[in-house]
């Protein structure tokens, strides 16, 4: 074959690679500047999130006010910044503890198996049973308002998600002739999943993860919306949203930038969870 027909076979194989790199790079770029917001608000931020300035209320974006102010002259852009650690920050903070514990949930109830394995999922049975969004909302509305119910209440309906995931790996994993050799050569309990069976399934646990944090981002978000989460003053993406319907004919920058702030979160770590599911099969 030609060196020009060498070129032009290339091109397929190189041009599918390519464009999920760039979108790979742009999402973790996203994520680092999300993570600054979450770490550095007060550095980042141009000013105090819930300081008053009526005078300045329901100012377009500006060099001072670049995401413009709301209908208390408080600069949206700090509110935004702060309100990351609020909104991300206890997504984040839900989805790992959640992980957490239903991993070890899924691993007990897949190693013992038998009654215990029985039992174990028929609780997981019960919480999946209802719907999560409702069962997280009343749960949230009984503890009272505040970000710490629904970081509790949310918390309760995603872990039977890892347990369900982990226990499948788990009963998989217990065919394996690897799994069995250890077994046989009289490996057991902890030691036998922790050596054995976690590291063939931490691939699947990580992408959950990283998908997992943009629903929660959302859910977090919609229940300060309804108004069992984040109360005002307090700076939160979803209570942003909630305050600025009033406002959007008058005010587009009030809805648009914490509205803008949550899809890009829930895209990057949608894209991130892709990545690592494709490197993963590669």
């Amino acid at each position: 074959m030609s060196g020009e027909g060498l070129a032009i076979a290339r091109v397929p194989a190189r041009a599918p690679r390519s464009r999920p790199a760039v979108l790979t790079l742009a999402a973790a770029a996203i994520l680092l500047v999300l993570l600054a917001f979450t770490l550095l608000p007060a550095q980042l931020a141009t000013g105090d999130p819930v300081q008053l300035d009526v005078v300045n209320r329901l100012q377009a974006p500006s060099l001072g006010h670049p995401f413009g102010t709301d209908e208390g002259g408080r600069d949206l852009y700090s509110r935004v910044v702060y309100g990351t650690r609020n909104s991300l920050g206890i997504a984040v903070s839900v989805v790992l503890i959640s992980a957490l514990f239903g991993v070890l949930y899924g691993a007990v109830s897949g190693v013992m198996g038998g009654r215990v394995d029985e039992v174990l999922m028929r609780i997981v049975d019960l919480f999946l049973a209802f719907p999560a969004f409702v069962l997280a909302l009343a749960v949230a509305a009984s503890l009272g308002r505040g970000l710490g119910s629904v970081a509790l209440a949310l918390a309760i309906i995603w872990w039977p998600g890892y347990a369900r995931l982990v226990r499948g790996e788990i009963l998989s994993l217990k065919e394996q002739q690897h799994v069995e050799t250890a077994r046989a050569l009289g490996v057991r309990g902890l030691k036998l999943v922790r050596r054995h069976m976690l590291p063939f399934m931490t691939k699947d646990v990580n992408v959950r993860i990283t998908t997992d944090i943009g629903y929660a981002l959302i859910a977090v978000t919609a229940l300060s919306f309804l108004g069992v989460g984040a109360q005002s003053p307090t700076p939160e993406w979803g209570l942003l949203i909630r305050d600025s319907r009033n406002y959007f004919g008058t005010a587009w920058w009030y809805l648009v930038f914490p509205g803008l702030m949550v899809m890009l979160a829930t895209v990057a770590s949608s894209v991130i969870g892709d990545a690592i599911a494709e490197r993963g099969e590669a």
